[in-house]
């Protein structure tokens, strides 16, 4: 069950790559488990850890999760003319709605967990039956929040990190996918692979990639289909990476 529906969410595969990165945090005795790119929380929900860490670079999303707590009293519906008011002062930045609620409403009501990315209210399915995919997205999160009780939520960018502070910890980064369409904002490859590797120098880091450098090996993946849009489905192989030392 996913908590946030999130453009590539990782609900659908959090029971294959769980038990993996849990077990280095396990057989390591890891102080910290991190990831810094918490996207929907659909994996660090399942994790056991001390001491477990979310951030994003998202604004709107981490307002969200901090105040989670005010999900349970979201309305039972987000009309299109509330959509449209909230996503225009989102737009405008004119401060009429609280930052949380802008998070919420531009992710649970929106199709695919994508940012303001089109309402997603009721919907007549192809066989016939009728989905609400705000009250499937609200009803989820609710469901998930004892397990994410104990995270640090934050925002902030990856390359920010202490990586003298962060040590002897599992990092678990969830990037947006290299040559994947459906993401705002552009993202440096190259310049997140040497990060990294730097941070596996006092870390256990796994990645999830379909491609990685030479000198990352893939210890676990599994062909999937991503849904990224209303309109569109990629093929793709899901790895889980870690640097081969």
């Amino acid at each position: 069950m996913a908590v946030i529906k999130y453009v590539g969410s990782k609900s659908r595969i959090a029971k294959h790559i769980v038990p993996i990165i849990q077990s280095y945090i396990d057989s390591t005795s890891a102080v910290f488990y991190l990831e810094p790119f918490i996207g929907g929380a659909n994996v660090i929900d399942k994790i056991f850890c001390d001491r477990k860490i979310g951030y994003d670079i998202n604004h709107y999303l981490i307002e969200l999760f901090k105040h989670r707590d005010q999900i349970t009293f979201l309305p039972d519906e987000i009309t299109q003319e509330e959509y449209a008011a909230v996503r225009k002062s989102y737009q405008m930045q004119d401060g009429k709605y609280p930052d949380w609620y802008i998070g919420a409403v531009g992710f649970l009501a929106s199709y695919n967990g994508k940012f303001f990315g089109g309402r997603a209210g009721i919907v007549k399915t192809k066989i016939g039956t009728y989905r609400n995919y705000y009250d499937e997205a609200k009803r989820n999160v609710i469901a998930q929040l004892p397990n994410l009780q104990d995270v640090e939520f934050a925002e902030a960018d990856y390359r920010t990190l202490d990586l003298d502070y962060f040590r002897g910890g599992v990092i678990y980064c969830d990037i947006p996918y290299k040559g994947t369409t459906g993401y705002e904002n552009d993202f440096d490859h190259d310049e997140f692979w040497k990060w990294a590797e730097q941070a596996s120098e006092t870390n256990v880091v796994l990645v999830s990639e379909q491609q990685a450098p030479e000198n990352w090996r893939s210890i676990w993946s599994q062909p999937v289909k991503r849904t990224l849009d209303n309109a569109s489905r990629q093929n793709i192989t899901e790895n889980l990476f870690i640097l081969d030392k």
